[in-house]
């Protein structure tokens, strides 16, 4: 065989061997983006008090981070993809509660008002400068527990913290103990204030009040009432009161719009996030809209709107808002399929004396 033949082909081969590992590195770019950075954090376990608040602290070395973001792969139901990661500020679990410092020697993690579901893993996502992503080498395990109480006085709220949207009724759970020999003649919420005036006395409240049990009940919630209230008994004795201080933080939002990325240029995919100050129940249902009207095309995926093309000005027109629970309107058609049937039933009585 001619040898020149021979060299050719092997130059050929060498050529196309050298083409195609370049594009099986190109390819697995995506894959190495996940290699970890080195990371010492300050407690790789925490142990919290439900409704205090706690910060998971790390350190590194000096790195050409251009951003990052804390994810807890606990969340990854909550993803648009399960293998990648998203910011634990942008979930709904977490609205309003948590404050991410990222520096490029350190990052701090806050989380407030921790409830038992926050209990995890959480990790963090560095994005250098040149765009490639890096997962921290190690992971902060968070345990909440409940707070238990032994005293004698002793006022129990079921949470510190409350959250409740502009317009909703919100209820306020407690209870309480007291050392034998006293009998409770009284019992009433109150601000914290000199004055400890019953709530259904305060004119804000008027007709908007309502204990339940030892349940305060608020309806038709506005941001004015934001604030602390306390639960107090009243015993046979003069000596024998007590307010449960400190008392219950409400909180009541309203929603907003927040991007990711802040900023995008024409075309590029981007994450709407239907945020509020505090974290809602779960049961909930989150409702996009642009220009008013329902929004038909990106993906949903709980508080979340995805879109592949956008551009500063169609950002704008984006809005959102919140729904209560699928079951509210089973009742709704409960309600009428009862007045559909006694419809029916007294035409057919009608119809039956008519014809006799």
């Amino acid at each position: 065989m001619n040898n020149s033949f021979i060299i050719h082909n092997r130059k050929r081969m060498d050529f196309n061997f050298a083409f195609i590992s370049l594009i099986l590195l190109t390819n697995i770019k995506d894959i190495l983006t996940l290699e970890p950075i080195r990371v010492i954090c300050e407690h790789k376990n925490i142990c919290a008090l439900s409704d205090t608040d706690v910060t998971l602290r790390c350190s590194y070395s000096n790195i050409s981070i251009k951003t990052g973001f804390w994810f807890s792969h606990k969340q990854s139901q909550n993803w648009r993809e399960s293998d990648e990661p998203e910011d634990i500020a942008l979930d709904f679990d977490y609205s309003g509660r948590v404050k991410q410092q990222i520096t490029i020697r350190q990052s701090d993690l806050t989380i407030r008002d921790v409830r038992e579901r926050d209990s995890g893993e959480y990790q963090l996502m560095f994005i250098m400068k040149d765009g490639v992503k890096h997962i921290s080498s190690v992971t902060v395990h968070l345990t909440v527990t409940g707070v238990s109480n032994s005293g004698c006085w002793d006022v129990t709220y079921t949470s510190r913290r409350v959250c409740a949207l502009v317009g909703s009724t919100v209820e306020i759970h407690s209870s309480y103990s007291h050392p034998t020999g006293y009998t409770v003649v009284n019992t009433y919420w109150h601000l914290p204030n000199l004055r400890l005036r019953d709530l259904r006395d305060e004119q804000q409240f008027a007709g908007r009040v309502d204990y339940v049990r030892n349940a305060l009940r608020i309806k038709d919630v506005n941001m004015s009432d934001s604030g602390e209230y306390q639960f107090r008994i009243i015993t046979n004795t003069s000596d024998g009161t007590l307010s449960g201080s400190p008392g219950v933080i409400l909180t009541v939002t309203d929603t907003q719009v927040i991007s990711s990325p802040t900023v995008v240029s024409k075309g590029q995919k981007v994450i709407l996030s239907c945020s509020t100050k505090c974290t809602l129940d779960n049961n909930i249902t989150f409702l996009w809209f642009k220009n008013g009207k329902p929004v038909k095309d990106g993906f949903k995926l709980f508080n979340k709107l995805y879109l592949n093309s956008v551009n500063n000005d169609e950002l704008k027109e984006y809005s959102c808002t919140v729904t209560g629970p699928v079951e509210s309107q089973v009742s709704v058609h409960s309600d009428f399929l009862i007045f559909l049937i006694v419809f029916v039933v007294q035409a057919l009585i009608i119809g039956a004396v008519w014809v006799w």
